[in-house]
């Protein structure tokens, strides 16, 4: 793991660029993309409000992180690094319990200090809250736009038929699927009611294929519950049951399931249908 080494103010150290063995100012290592996928170039650049550095570390759960940002002893993105007199970097709290245990020497090199001040990074936080600002706000985007395609997909739906409404419907499973901020936005604004309005006698198994892969994605309330346990749509999930897809035959399997734990469930079904089901 990369160590970060101290330097003068504005400049982050122990990185360079092209091999030439030049400290990299703080806007060129990010334009550069030294430390790693921040997108938007230079420091602050679209960045409208400071969001706090803990929160976002916590919201976005990145799997992978620049180096430079992970304290060597928890193994934690920092939050408030400080740099000891050998030029290592640590989380404060850190390193402060470190101390508290006795130890006077440098956990990475082990070396004793000779001076057992510690100096607030402030460079590296900086490049660190850009860093995960610019994530954060392009998960944040990401997500408006999710939450903005499933409202329109769900006012589609209201208007159109055939071919366009299996095509909205897809678009709308593989959103719910991935996204909960899609399967929040159905949900909230009676997305649940539209979809399943759609499953009837005369429903395609195409579309009523995809309605089962949306509903079987979120979670639903009794009443919705209640809605689904029409005899027209069962018998239909039967049906799409005997003769869909793998994916769909689990779907089905997993609605159903849902479905029973309603008190009235049984008494829903109609003799042929009961029978099936067992």
């Amino acid at each position: 793991m990369p160590m970060f080494q101290p330097c003068r103010k504005d400049m982050v150290a122990g990185y360079e660029g092209g091999g030439d063995g030049q400290i990299l100012d703080l806007d060129t290592a990010v334009k550069d993309g030294v430390l790693g996928g921040v997108e938007g170039g230079v420091v602050g650049s679209g960045v409208s409000e400071k969001v706090d550095l803990g929160r976002m570390i916590e919201e976005l759960e990145l799997c992978e992180v620049p180096s430079v940002f992970i304290c060597p002893i928890s193994l934690e993105p920092m939050q408030d690094p400080v740099t000891l007199c050998t030029g290592q970097t640590y989380e404060r709290s850190n390193i402060l319990k470190w101390f508290n245990l006795g130890h006077f020497t440098c956990p990475t090199t082990m070396q004793e200090l000779w001076d057992d001040s510690i100096t607030p990074n402030t460079t590296l936080y900086r490049l660190t809250h850009t860093w995960f600002s610019q994530k954060y706000l392009l998960v944040k985007k990401r997500s408006e736009d999710v939450q903005g395609r499933a409202s329109e997909l769900l006012e589609t739906l209201k208007k159109v038929k055939g071919q366009a409404r299996v095509q909205a419907l897809k678009e709308l499973h593989q959103l719910v699927s991935s996204h909960s901020t899609a399967r929040k936005t159905v949900i909230d604004e009676g997305g649940v009611s539209v979809v399943s309005s759609l499953l009837g006698p005369f429903t395609s198994h195409a579309v009523g294929s995809e309605v089962i892969g949306i509903l079987v994605g979120l979670t639903l309330d009794s009443e919705s519950r209640k809605n689904l346990l029409q005899p027209a749509k069962i018998s239909l999930m039967v049906d799409i049951l005997n003769e869909g897809s793998i994916e769909t035959k689990i779907n089905c399997t997993r609605l159903i399931e849902s479905l029973i734990e309603e008190k009235d469930f049984r008494s829903r079904l109609s003799p042929v249908t009961a029978s099936w089901l067992g």
